[in-house]
C-alpha cells in the first residue's frame, strides 16, 4: 500500500514538472523558443514585421535619396514595410553606431558608407569598427569632385591651387563631417597638391549644397551625384576618376591636371554583426532584383546616384583593402587614434 501511494505521488510530481517545463517541438525547442524564432529568421514568414532602415545622413542628401528609391520598390518583394529612421551626426557616426548596437535579428539594417566606417574608428574612439557589420550589398560607387559655385572667381583647378599656395588656409572647403570620405579626399588633395585648406565639417550633402550656394564656403568636396542633379549651380574644377566620367564629360580629372587623386564614396546596406545568414541572403536577393529593374536604374540616374551594385561578401573584401590605405593617410596627418 505504501509503495502504491509513493508511486502515485511520484507520477503527480512528474506531471507537474512536465507542465511547468512547457511543451517542446520535434527539434527540442520549447513553445516559447519557437515563437521567438518565428519573430526573427527561423520562420518562412520572415520578415513578419517592418524592417527599420537607419539612414546616417540628413534627409534630402544622396544617401537618403538612394534609400527612398529602394523603399519605392520594397513592397513588391516583401509584405511588410521598410521604415526609414534618420540618425544623423558626426559624419554618419551616430547612425553607424546605432546600427552596430542594434539587435541582430534581421529587423534592423542601415546604410554604411566607405571610407567613413573605416576612418572613424581609426581616428577617434567609437562604438563600432569597420568589421562590426554583416554587409548585404554595395549600392552606389560615387566618385568625388571639387566644386565651387557657378559664379566663383575660380574657373580652373590651377587657379584654386595657386590661391592656396599664395595664402595657405585662405579658402574654406565644406565636407560631410570629419573622418569621412570627403575628409579623406580633402586630406589627400592637400597632400598631393601641396596646399592647405580650411576644412568645414557639415552634417550632410544637402548642407554642403546650402552652404556653398549661400556663399558661406568657397568650395565643396562632394560626389558626382551631389552636383549633377543641378549642374548649373556649380563649376566643377575636377573629378577624382582615372578617366573623365560619363556624367561629366566636360570636366577634367585631377589626374589630367597633374594631381594624382582618385577617390570614390561607396554606399550600401548592412546588418548588425551576427545576423542570421538566412536574413542577409533574403535581403540580398531582393536588393539584387530591385537594382536590376530598368525603372530603378532610371530613378537612380534622375536622382544623380551612380549605380554600383556589388555582393556584400565582395565589398567586404574591398573594405579590408581600403582600411590599409586609409590608415596610412591618417598616420601622415597624425590623425590616428592613440
Amino acid at each position: 500500500m505504501k509503495r502504491r501511494l509513493l508511486s502515485l505521488v511520484m507520477l503527480i510530481i512528474m506531471a507537474l514538472l512536465t507542465a511547468c517545463g512547457g511543451t517542446e517541438s520535434s527539434n527540442g525547442e520549447s513553445a516559447s523558443e519557437q515563437n521567438n524564432n518565428d519573430q526573427t529568421t527561423g520562420s518562412s514568414d520572415y520578415p513578419s514585421r517592418n524592417i527599420t532602415n537607419i539612414v546616417p545622413f540628413s534627409a534630402g542628401g544622396t544617401t537618403d535619396a538612394n534609400q527612398r528609391i529602394i523603399e519605392k520598390y520594397w513592397t513588391n518583394y516583401f509584405d511588410t514595410n521598410m521604415v526609414i529612421e534618420y540618425r544623423t551626426g558626426a559624419g554618419g557616426e551616430a547612425g553607424f553606431t546605432e546600427l552596430a548596437r542594434a539587435e541582430a535579428d534581421g529587423y534592423t539594417m542601415g546604410t554604411i558608407n566607405t571610407p567613413h566606417i573605416i576612418l572613424q574608428p581609426l581616428g577617434r574612439p567609437t562604438e563600432f569598427d569597420y568589421d562590426s557589420f554583416d554587409v548585404i550589398a554595395r549600392l552606389v560607387a560615387d566618385p568625388q569632385v571639387l566644386a565651387v559655385k557657378h559664379d566663383s572667381r575660380f574657373e580652373t583647378l590651377d587657379q584654386f591651387i595657386e590661391e592656396l599656395k599664395a595664402n595657405p588656409g585662405s579658402l574654406t572647403v565644406g565636407m560631410t563631417g570629419t573622418l569621412t570620405g570627403d575628409h579623406l579626399t580633402t586630406l589627400r588633395f592637400m597632400q598631393v597638391a601641396g596646399v592647405e585648406v580650411t576644412m568645414v565639417p557639415l552634417a550632410g550633402a544637402a548642407d554642403q549644397v546650402t552652404q556653398l550656394l549661400g556663399g558661406h564656403i568657397d568650395a565643396i568636396v562632394g560626389n558626382v551625384g551631389d552636383v549633377t542633379a543641378e549642374p548649373d549651380n556649380y563649376n566643377i574644377l575636377a573629378v577624382a576618376t582615372e578617366e573623365r566620367h560619363d556624367w561629366l564629360p566636360e570636366t577634367p580629372t585631377f589626374i589630367e591636371q597633374g594631381i594624382d587623386l582618385v577617390a570614390v564614396i561607396e554606399r550600401g546596406l548592412a546588418l548588425p554583426k551576427g545576423t542570421p545568414r538566412e536574413a542577409l541572403d533574403m535581403l540580398y536577393e531582393a536588393l539584387e532584383e530591385i537594382t536590376s529593374l530598368p525603372e530603378y536604374q532610371e530613378d537612380m540616374k534622375n536622382a544623380g546616384l551612380v549605380e554600383g551594385f556589388m555582393h556584400g561578401d565582395e565589398w567586404a573584401e574591398e573594405i579590408e583593402r581600403q582600411y590599409e590605405e586609409a590608415a596610412q593617410v591618417l598616420e601622415d596627418f597624425d590623425l590616428l587614434e592613440q
